[in-house]
């Protein structure tokens, strides 16, 4: 019963992002986001050297227009200020809070694992997950300034390190 469950799961996430490309990772990727509009991605690394964050800016961010042919191009400003760029705090060495400008109700956590490799923790629906992608369905037929209806959080789960999604409704 569970592995009918497992895979009623993986075919459902994989209907609602079909076709989407995932982006190659490096030692220092983070997680990245993408949305309903189209398949442009946006990355987010950790900026960090000898196992410390720098203090100034912890957290680099990309993104691949894979509408442009998968170029890597900085956010515009106006992506960063409104939209996928990021405020933080430093709550101790090698530890930051922060959230997506976008969001600022939703906190998130930077920091090293045991083997300092760096990740973000998350609590979504009361679980605490370790997060590889967040994907934001759009309401269709708004462009020119588009309402989220839901975050699709996925990640592993840090109890058990099980892979998990969690499904966050915006709400108004």
């Amino acid at each position: 019963m569970k592995n009918i469950y497992l895979l009623l799961l993986i075919s459902i996430t994989a209907q609602a992002q079909k076709g989407y490309p995932n982006p190659e990772k490096a030692d220092n990727h983070l997680f990245y986001i993408q949305h309903s509009q189209n398949h442009n991605t946006f990355v987010y690394e950790a900026n960090f050297t000898n196992k410390k964050f720098n203090a100034i800016e912890p957290i680099k961010i990309h993104r691949i227009a894979y509408t442009k042919g998968g170029a890597k191009e900085e956010l515009t400003k106006m992506q960063r200020n409104l939209a996928y760029g990021i405020e933080f705090k430093k709550i101790k060495d090698n530890h930051y809070q922060f959230s997506l400008v976008s969001y600022p109700e939703k906190k998130l956590s930077l920091e090293l694992n045991d083997n300092g490799k760096p990740q973000v923790r998350t609590s979504v629906n009361g679980k605490k997950i370790i997060l590889h992608k967040m994907f934001l369905h759009m309401q269709k037929g708004v462009s020119i300034k588009p309402k989220i209806e839901f975050i699709d959080f996925h990640g592993s789960d840090v109890e058990t390190g099980k892979e998990i999604k969690e499904r966050f409704y915006i709400k108004e």
